[in-house]
């Protein structure tokens, strides 16, 4: 009989390094298995929030997709090769290699953690790739649900990496019926206002004098810089869950986005229109408080700001405004009851004067530009309405 006579110190290395090996197997299993279950249940949780409002509805939906849908094929699917197996043994075709097929079948591809990581896999796939834009409206909407208002840096940061992964799965298209009037809020706008010159008169001209240049608007965010304030959770964005019956196209009830502000900040208008509604009285209000509905594109677009905590006296009925210069009110909580001070900023197309459909203004609120700061808080305090600003509270800009 011979005896192995390595010694210790040469198996030593030997065995470390299979240590290694083994640690770095389990790891990457462990983090396969936990990062297909995470995603596959944020993915669909996302998908079924447009719909579902129950947060136990939602656990139960994700739960089923991630754990208990693989789970149940990889049973039938064992079922299925035990039961070939045995009719194999039945006609006697090569029993032992048929055990030996079935025994593999089991240990590698039907059992253990790398079949749930392989369905998962398939099923991520099949939503990111065959439905995108889907997939990425919904992470962008609802992705960051389960965290409800946290926040903290590694709640900025996983909502941050959602919103970059919804963007980018989602190919923002305006809806039909906005591409007419909306397509040049789709994009990026320009640094300034453009003017449309008009060539000057020859020196011996006798005729009118020509135009003045025509500005051409551009639209802006309704609240000023230098960040750039968007929703800041799920429960702030288009689609969220609201009490109540609203247009089906706001999914839950939310039609707008709300972009959380300290109370007096000021809202700017988004785009040169015409005052078409306003309410300063908060009982008149109702849930809505005080707030401004603005006209533009010849009353096409609708522009609403809502929960303002003061209107400008000089702000009437029919007035037109410039965007990104007036002020048409600041931020405040009016018809609210446990809100902080927010704006709640909706965009809505209209055809006919009983018909308007609304749209989500977030994707257009990353291309529109930022307004410049507005005048001292002192100059914006007198032109607001004395009865409506509560003492002690700073109007203060961004």
């Amino acid at each position: 009989m011979e005896h192995d006579e390595t010694a210790p110190e040469e198996k030593a290395p030997h065995r470390r390094r299979w240590a290694r090996l083994y640690a770095t197997y389990v790891t990457l299993r462990w983090v396969s298995l936990l990062g297909s279950i995470l995603l596959v249940f944020v993915v669909v949780t996302a998908l079924g929030g447009g719909v579902i409002a129950s947060t136990w509805a939602r656990v139960v939906l994700g739960a089923a997709a991630a754990l208990a849908i693989p789970w149940l094929l990889r049973g039938r699917l064992r079922q299925l090769v035990a039961r070939r197996m045995g009719r194999a043994r039945r006609e006697g075709a090569q029993p032992r290699r048929a055990q030996e097929r079935s025994d593999r079948g089991r240990r590698v591809g039907l059992g253990g953690s790398w079949f749930l990581v392989t369905v998962n896999t398939a099923t991520l796939a099949l939503l990111c790739l065959g439905f995108c834009d889907d997939t990425g409206r919904a992470l962008r909407r609802r992705g960051d649900w389960f965290l409800g208002e946290a926040d903290g840096w590694l709640p900025r940061r996983y909502r941050d990496g959602v919103s970059r992964l919804g963007s980018y799965l989602e190919r923002f298209d305006l809806p039909p019926e906005a591409r007419g009037v909306l397509a040049d809020a789709a994009r990026p706008q320009p640094a300034v206002a453009a003017r449309v010159e008009v060539a000057p008169p020859p020196e011996n001209f006798e005729g009118p004098p020509p135009p003045p240049p025509v500005r051409q608007p551009v639209w802006f965010h309704p609240l000023a810089g230098p960040r750039r304030h968007m929703p800041p959770s799920a429960g702030c964005r288009f689609g969220a869950h609201r009490p109540g019956r609203r247009p089906p196209e706001c999914e839950l009830g939310h039609c707008g986005v709300d972009m959380l502000r300290p109370t007096g900040t000021p809202v700017y208008a988004v785009y040169d229109g015409v005052v078409e509604k306003l309410v300063r009285d908060e009982k008149r209000g109702k849930l809505a408080g005080k707030f401004v509905v603005l006209a533009h594109k010849e009353g096409k677009v609708l522009t609403s700001y809502v929960h303002l905590h003061s209107i400008p006296d000089d702000l009437a009925l029919g007035m037109e405004v410039r965007g990104g210069e007036t002020v048409i009110g600041t931020v405040g909580k009016t018809g609210t009851k446990r809100s902080a001070p927010h704006l709640h900023f909706a965009v809505a197309i209209r055809r006919t004067e009983r018909w308007k459909k609304y749209i989500d203004p977030e994707p257009l609120l990353m291309f529109w530009r930022l307004p410049e700061p507005g005048p001292a808080p002192s100059e914006v305090v007198a032109s607001l309405s004395p009865s409506t600003t509560q003492p002690g509270t700073a109007i203060s800009t961004p």
